[in-house]
């Protein structure tokens, strides 16, 4: 990778909420032909089986359909993206009113949903825009993990949840504090969130156990679903490999396409191995109760 590409460099880069959203943005394409093949998810599949299919994308929003209990239920997403858990969910709940929010800067505003969904422009650091105890349920789908204070993101679900209300976090996150991680270990931690533009600092699985106890969220759980991902970045994996093994293709990748999106190929490379029996990062469902 270093013949390519100057890691140090991207190490050093600054992550703020208009390099996450040009990363997106740009990256859109990628996500949808080599990812999802056009299936229009941007998040890991959810195997129960060992091997991936398209519907393992569904999984995180199956599971939070078993919290939407009846039709007064209202509902937000936070990082919506490309609004593929929200559509899921605006679907099979007619009734229910769901409301979808992202960074400005991807066109987010001119997505066609279903009339149930309300679109915002917004960052979720600060929700002010909503009143206290607004939603029944708050989920975000591998999106807290770009936000460089997650605790201060917690604050603000906390305080537009409705008492009783539901957090739900699908994400990645360092399974140990770097500093109990060997150099080449760290390095590949700071490797893999920074191609995907997620801050390397506040990333530990421990700090965020910590801040849900610290702003007095009940029956908290952390569900490890490591195991589950595994057919998604093997499949990743192999197409990172191929790319890494034809200098060519890399030549021409890096010539038409942004950087934002060939360093797709850093994380696609790691994220197997940070996670297969290394024990350097796991993939968790948080449940919260406020």
């Amino acid at each position: 990778m270093e013949a390519y590409y100057d890691l140090n460099a991207l190490l050093e880069d600054r992550i703020d909420n208009q390099s996450i959203a040009t990363y997106y943005k740009r990256s859109d394409f990628f996500y949808n032909l080599v990812h999802s093949r056009g299936g229009h998810s941007i998040h890991m599949g959810l195997s129960d089986d060992g091997f991936y299919k398209k519907s393992d994308f569904t999984q995180q929003a199956k599971f939070v359909a078993e919290y939407i209990t009846d039709s007064s239920k209202k509902v937000l997403e936070i990082g919506a993206g490309k609004l593929f858990n929200t559509k899921f969910l605006a679907k099979s709940f007619p009734d229910n009113q769901f409301t979808a929010m992202d960074l400005p800067n991807r066109n987010f505003l001119k997505s066609r949903v279903p009339k149930n969904v309300s679109l915002m422009e917004g960052d979720f650091n600060d929700l002010s825009v909503f009143p206290e105890n607004s939603f029944d349920i708050v989920f975000g789908v591998e999106t807290v993990c770009h936000a460089e204070s997650k605790k201060r993101v917690l604050g603000e679900i906390h305080r537009v949840l409705k008492p009783g209300g539901k957090i739900i976090l699908f994400d990645g996150y360092d399974a140990r504090p770097q500093d109990e991680m060997s150099e080449i270990e760290r390095r590949a931690s700071r490797l893999t969130w920074a191609a995907m533009r997620v801050p390397f600092n506040d990333i530990y699985v421990g700090d965020m156990r910590r801040y849900f106890d610290e702003l007095h969220f009940k029956d908290v759980s952390f569900t490890d679903l490591s195991e589950k991902i595994r057919p998604t970045l093997r499949r990743i994996d192999r197409k990172s490999c191929f790319y890494f093994m034809h200098p060519r293709l890399i030549k021409f990748m890096r010539r038409f396409f942004s950087e934002d999106v060939t360093m797709n190929g850093i994380a696609g490379w790691l994220m197997l191995m940070t996670v297969d029996g290394t024990n350097i990062h796991q993939y968790c469902r948080v449940v919260g109760t406020k």
